[in-house]
């Protein structure tokens, strides 16, 4: 096992990879849609056409992904080859996906569709490659915690900032002509060069850590580098802790992207005050900051995969709350979000190392080493959840009398988006909670894995020394 102590620039650079993605996630979850039909003028049906048929793509490019990185053989290392060489096209790609020359609707809409699979298809390849990266350096699970908490330092400053901010900086942009699509353009420049800084930061951080294949070989005990495409499928599929968790991890993405699509319409119409949105913002930091301060314990004393399922529990009774009082009481209101804020930043923090933890279960329990395809899976399962969730909103927008920019919209379109940020996001994390209570039980097998492999060593190194 990879047990030994990283230096705090490499953990660092590993939580600095998922500032990235969190940045990419954040923005799309929240604005995607928002740019689509009330800035290029789209329906919310096309998009969400297009956004089904992106993920149906994904469900071949994300394992194809995953299989090419653990078949990959370069003196970077398997994966900080991909982070080299696509960090750069990854965020111009980024830029084209908010941007939209004059042309007409039919125009548009090949546009929206090209540039959105091709951030899909590149933001695969990196995000593959940083989480099998990660999943090889260390199958320490306090290393794994740290590096998350480094992450979820930098995910909360972004979650914070991008909701808040992207709006206000696209209308500066936009300047006196009020085109929203030059507004966004402008934005998106600056989060695409962020974005391409922050994974170079995260390729040069982790030199000499990405070990070569015949190391990894070494440890599993096989000579893996004559792999067939097969066998590597084969192992990923015998893998049902990564599967289940994958699966899980589902429901979260379900509840930030339906969510996240339509917070802007509800603060902007049901609420009518688009300020409320630097209020929710600073009350969600505040209870990913009590989750980030208090993952390690929690980490110790239920595990992963049951810290998971008490944070689906906390979004639950944070909806009920939200439910009850309908958001018209300020204070509670507030409560409610450091409540949701709580549970939700830390679901996803947890479902990672579940995954990270599948993949040392998997080389203990198989002596499988196919971190770039079981990481695929975890991909795919992030990106099908966020489409998911946006055609969802998107579809559901078509079924209401909604006029894009009016100043008062009919009941049935405010009754929809106070069930998609409140009704919908309460089942979803129930379901949640169940899901994950069933992954915990392999979260014990894993512990029983571990005591056995750290058995055997002791036993090796005692005959050793005979």
């Amino acid at each position: 096992m990879t047990n030994k102590r990283l230096p705090l620039k490499v953990k660092i650079a590993l939580g600095v990879a998922s500032w990235a993605n969190n940045l990419l996630v954040l923005l799309n979850t929240y604005f995607l849609l928002y740019f689509y039909t009330d800035v290029v003028g789209i329906s919310g049906g096309t998009a969400g056409i297009i956004m089904l048929i992106a993920r149906v793509w994904d469900a071949v490019n994300d394992p194809m992904m995953g299989i090419i990185v653990d078949k990959t053989r370069s003196k970077e290392g398997k994966c900080r080859f991909w982070l080299k060489y696509f960090s750069v096209p990854t965020a111009v790609v980024l830029f084209l996906s908010y941007f939209c020359p004059a042309v007409s609707t039919p125009g548009k809409i090949a546009w929206v569709a090209v540039t959105y699979i091709l951030q899909g298809m590149a933001s695969t390849v990196l995000s593959v490659s940083t989480n099998a990266l990660t999943a090889r350096v260390t199958d320490d699970p306090d290393e794994r915690v740290l590096i998350q908490q480094i992450s979820s330092l930098g995910d909360l400053a972004l979650s914070l900032t991008i909701p808040s901010v992207t709006l206000p900086l696209a209308t500066f942009f936009a300047g006196e002509s009020h085109n929203m699509i030059t507004g966004f353009a402008g934005v998106v420049a600056i989060y695409s060069v962020i974005y391409g800084v922050l994974r170079l930061i995260s390729w040069k951080g982790t030199e000499g850590y990405d070990v070569d294949s015949s190391e990894d070989e070494k440890h599993i005990g096989e000579n893996h580098s004559g792999q067939s495409i097969l066998e590597l499928i084969r192992q990923t599929f015998r893998n049902h802790y990564a599967l289940l968790a994958s699966a899980s991890y589902i429901f979260y993405l379900l509840i930030s992207a339906i969510m996240g699509s339509t917070t802007v319409y509800y603060f902007k119409y049901n609420l009518q005050n688009t300020n409320l949105l630097s209020v929710y913002s600073v009350a969600v930091m505040v209870g990913s900051v009590i989750g980030i301060l208090t993952m390690k314990p929690m980490h110790k004393l239920l595990g992963n995969a049951r810290s998971c399922a008490f944070c689906g529990a906390a979004c639950v009774v944070g909806c009920i709350i939200r439910w009850v009082t309908m958001d018209q009481n300020f204070l509670i209101f507030v409560v409610s979000m450091i409540i949701l804020g709580f549970g939700s930043g830390m679901v996803g923090s947890y479902s990672v190392q579940c995954i990270l933890d599948s993949c040392t279960y998997a080389k203990l329990k198989d002596g499988a080493n196919n971190q770039g395809t079981t990481m695929a899976v975890f991909t795919f399962s992030q990106k099908l959840g966020q489409a998911l969730g946006g055609v969802v909103a998107g579809w559901m927008l078509e079924l209401v009398p909604y006029v894009a920019n009016a100043q008062i919209q009919e009941q049935s379109v405010l009754d929809l988006f106070f069930a998609e940020n409140i009704i919908l996001p309460m089942i979803l994390a129930g379901c949640l909670t169940i899901s994950f209570l069933l992954v915990s039980r392999y979260d014990k097998r894993l512990r029983e894995l571990v005591r056995n492999r750290k058995a055997e060593e002791q036993g090796i190194r005692s005959c050793q020394k005979v």
